[in-house]
């Protein structure tokens, strides 16, 4: 599957699937930090599902031609939390990828019932639109978990990493963060590069997800 495909038909379903993914990734940061002791994104209406508060335009206009994009960051002050305030920061990180993995697990095994159940054999543009609606939430959840979890400023990764080494290495992050963004640039622009660092770890994340998810189901099918 070519994850960077673009295709003019398909932009309300990468649409309606981005929506549904960034909307819980940004709840999932909210909600563990508020769990941790942090209400800075509640008390800012960020701890919500409704896509409004966390939608980002330029985030929102690069997943409509491909499968990224981004939401507005969820604001943290880990000095709230209770506890250690570095795995606090791991938590929150993990959680807005964890939940996409998840979704795309639930968008697998949705895809595999239907088709089972014989739902996608017609052509008609009802079964046309579930059957593109599933696809891309498979597809963007598994992308926006694999590309969160790049080890790049300021992606979830980069945080999960960052809070997971020693302190004393701290000054070494704070002096490469700012690198970051210019290299999430190259990313995604440069096709050589996408294909190593994000395609091909994308095409394996997908296909072992619809692996497990159809072991899963196939006791019951």
């Amino acid at each position: 599957m070519d994850f960077f495909h673009f295709e003019w038909e398909t932009v309300p379903f990468r649409l309606i699937a981005f929506v549904i993914a960034f909307s819980l990734h940004e709840f999932a940061h909210a909600f563990v930090a508020w769990k941790l002791g942090d209400s800075t994104a509640k008390d800012m209406g960020r701890m919500t599902v409704n896509p409004i508060p966390h939608i980002d335009p330029f985030g929102m206009i690069l997943i409509l031609f491909g499968p990224f994009g981004w939401a507005k960051p969820v604001p943290v002050n880990p000095l709230n939390f209770r506890g250690n305030k570095r795995l606090g920061m791991v938590y929150v990180s993990a959680a807005g990828p964890l939940v996409n993995l998840v979704l795309a697990f639930l968008s697998a095994m949705v895809y595999f019932l239907a088709a089972h159940a014989g739902w996608l054999n017609d052509s008609g543009k009802l079964v046309i639109a579930l059957h593109l609606t599933l696809v891309y939430c498979f597809i963007i959840n598994v992308a926006l978990c694999v590309f969160n979890l790049l080890p790049i400023s300021p992606l979830d990764g980069y945080k999960i990493l960052r809070f997971l080494s020693p302190r004393r290495w701290d000054d070494v992050y704070y002096k490469y963060e700012i690198y970051g963004p210019w290299i999430l640039l190259l990313l995604i622009f440069i096709p050589g590069i996408r294909e190593v660092v994000f395609t091909k770890p994308l095409q394996r994340v997908a296909d072992w997800v619809q692996w497990i998810a159809a072991s899963i189901l196939e006791p019951f099918l």
